[in-house]
């Protein structure tokens, strides 16, 4: 799998839930999760049958990668939906072994549908490298601003000094306190990395830009 030239290469908008249907996550055989906006390019990136542990859609549909021919790789037809308890295991071992990956911490669901969800999310918002059609909105001593990125939101945030009174909102709504204080998470990474941890409250309807 040539994960790299993927995970730095492809632009996508990250948009909003359903935006767009045909995309899926892969759980490969090193526990990793990969973000792919279409079945054509996971095929293309995947390389044989037993690199994918779990392959999942949005409604939690579970697939399985088949050969074709013998030769070629293919998506096999849902076999049921992925199990809750292994895939919320996962997703968490997968948040502590690559923390610089994963710097969106937040609440574990209690529900499949909304792990689905927030997994997608999470990896769509991370991996983003365009506007989407909504803003993340940053906070700071109660002043908002707008900004496209989360690349955008760790450079706004480099630049202040104190994260106490900051509060981050992401495009789907969900509220966050950025800290660069998790030790137990910044060895990996150095000192400058910012988290951002979810906060209680009503998650807020996703903002979008004035076409004025």
């Amino acid at each position: 799998m040539n994960r790299n030239a993927f995970t730095h290469t492809t632009t996508f908008d990250a948009g909003l839930p359903g935006s767009r249907p045909n995309d899926f996550v892969v759980v490969d055989d090193t526990g990793d999760f990969i973000y792919y906006p279409s079945e054509a390019i996971m095929l293309e990136d995947l390389e044989y049958v037993g690199e994918a542990a779990s392959i999942f859609d949005r409604a939690g549909n579970d697939f399985r990668l088949a050969l074709e021919g013998g030769r070629n790789l293919r998506l096999g037809a849902p076999f049921g939906t992925v199990e809750f308890t292994w895939l919320r295991q996962a997703w968490k071992s997968a948040r502590h072994r690559e923390p610089k990956d994963h710097r969106l911490l937040r609440f574990y669901p209690a529900t499949l549908d909304s792990l689905v969800a927030g997994i997608f999310e999470t990896l769509t918002l991370e991996l983003a490298k365009e506007a989407s059609k909504s803003p993340w909105v940053v906070e700071v001593e109660g002043e908002a601003s707008h900004v496209q990125t989360l690349k955008d939101v760790d450079l706004f945030l480099g630049k202040v000094d104190h994260l106490e009174r900051t509060m981050v909102v992401d495009p789907f709504g969900h509220n966050y306190r950025p800290t660069r204080h998790a030790p137990h998470l910044l060895q990996a990474i150095g000192a400058h990395a910012i988290f951002y941890v979810e906060i209680e409250g009503q998650p807020r309807k996703p903002e979008t830009p004035s076409s004025t």
